[in-house]
């Protein structure tokens, strides 16, 4: 995706391709999307930091190994990563493997701008958009149904969803 402004004031957003380079910051997003759970658990910090990276290389191995084909970008805002997407395009759906994106960066309509673009990918090739979130996730949940995205399932802890095309309205 070439560098666009996708929400005003905020600069140009733009994805590329996560290289070995990035595993440092991935790691600390990655523990940053869990820092309220880890928090909870009385463990040395030492001990939770080796938890962690065990739990950051078991997520690049399942999802490698289940999304072979998968994208997975670094997003950044002025040349400055501060998120991950990983999507999936099999052919007959896109699927939203992973999004997060650093704190301070979160709940400023990045986002969701980003979902919209990619459900105007899916509407312009006709294909339903899948993701899986944790079921105690209420606040993905509400924004994620919010977009139009309505529960098809469920998978252990997660809740299967998913945003169907909108039908063309015939104008005449």
């Amino acid at each position: 995706m070439p560098a666009t402004e996708i929400v005003p004031g905020l600069g140009a957003l733009r994805f590329r391709p996560e290289g070995d380079d990035d595993r440092p910051f991935r790691f600390r997003l990655f523990c940053d999307s869990r820092s309220d759970e880890w928090e909870r658990l009385p463990l040395d910090a030492a001990i939770r930091e080796q938890l962690m990276r065990l739990q950051f290389e078991a997520q690049i191995a399942s999802y490698r190994s289940q999304f072979p084909a998968a994208r997975f970008d670094i997003v950044e805002l002025a040349d400055e990563p501060i998120g991950r997407i990983v999507v999936d395009r099999p052919g007959n759906m896109l699927r939203l493997v992973d999004l997060v994106l650093v704190p301070q960066y979160r709940n400023r309509g990045i986002g969701t701008a980003i979902l919209a673009t990619l459900i105007d990918e899916a509407q312009g090739v006709r294909l339903p958009v899948r993701l899986a979130v944790a079921v105690g996730n209420e606040k993905a949940l509400r924004l994620y149904r919010r977009l139009g995205f309505v529960p098809i399932g469920t998978a252990g802890m997660h809740v299967e969803l998913e945003r169907r095309p909108s039908v063309a309205q015939n104008s005449k």
